[in-house]
């Protein structure tokens, strides 16, 4: 039985993953927060594919030293990880020097660091044995100048940037290893959408929005094909080629009302 490790599955893009591996007969684990969510995802996926066997990881990937931690755990169960899904994330919105600084540390921890990590010490793993799959979650926003979301923007292109160079150093070394990068447009109405204060953005409102399962089931047949790269949604992907005719001032536009918008009921709720 093949094993993937999928950090934050238990919840969003990574329980839609979960899905796909666990019907392939894959033997799941998962780290990711709180404890609550992890057991009622267990006992919801369980409930699904009778068969599917999960092991779960309570940690905070935020914390100095939680890669580390994560990967101990995996090896002290015994199962060799065929693939590595690094998935969790969260976001920071507003003016970058209000959003308090705290924040936006632990979100760096989480999706650069934390993913830097992960990748670095299952990549030794794989690249000894000359097998084994990566799949980092990127960004559409990895590509563009984000007002109000400049530090998650960076933390993304991070990711995006980092997996690909690691894609062509390993083609260019003849490994066998594959990494996959997944730049997925704006998924609304979840936890992610609202833990970040975004309720009020259009862009999740676009008509480039995706979903969770469709993000899942495009970032699998990717995984599954060995590709380097995958734009998720039909609609996002036909939006790429837009871009290129669209001006980008044209773009900021668009995010300078929204942030004269959040100006404004900011001035309203403090009066």
């Amino acid at each position: 039985m093949q094993t993937v490790l999928i950090t934050g599955g238990s919840s969003g893009i990574g329980y839609e993953i979960s899905r796909l591996f666990a019907r392939d007969g894959y033997r799941l684990l998962w780290v990711s927060k709180p404890p609550e969510e992890l057991a009622n995802a267990k006992a919801k996926l369980t409930q699904e594919v009778a068969q599917v066997e999960i092991h779960t990881l309570a940690k905070d990937l935020s914390m100095p030293g939680a890669a580390k931690e994560a990967y101990e755990w995996s090896q002290s169960l015994g199962f060799q990880i065929d693939v590595l899904v690094n998935n969790a994330g969260f976001a920071t919105y507003g003016q970058f020097e209000e959003i308090v600084s705290e924040k936006e540390l632990a979100m760096i921890g989480v999706n650069l660091t934390c993913v830097m990590l992960l990748t670095k010490l299952f990549l030794k793993d794989m690249v000894a044995r000359n097998a084994g799959k990566i799949l980092n979650i990127s960004s559409a926003v990895s590509y563009e100048a984000v007002p109000l979301m400049a530090v998650y923007a960076g933390t993304k292109a991070f990711v995006r940037i980092m997996s690909e160079s690691l894609y062509y150093e390993l083609k260019f070394r003849k490994s066998k290893v594959q990494i996959t990068t997944v730049c997925p447009a704006a998924i609304k109405d979840t936890r992610f959408q609202a833990s970040a204060g975004m309720q009020k953005v259009r862009t999740f409102n676009s008509i480039t929005t995706t979903t969770p399962i469709e993000v899942a089931k495009d970032a699998y047949r990717g995984l599954q094909r060995g590709k380097k790269l995958v734009h998720t949604g039909v609609r996002y992907r036909f939006s790429r080629v837009l871009d290129r005719i669209v001006p980008k001032a044209l773009k900021m536009q668009v995010i300078r009302r929204e942030m004269e918008e959040l100006e404004s009921s900011k001035v309203k709720n403090e009066k």
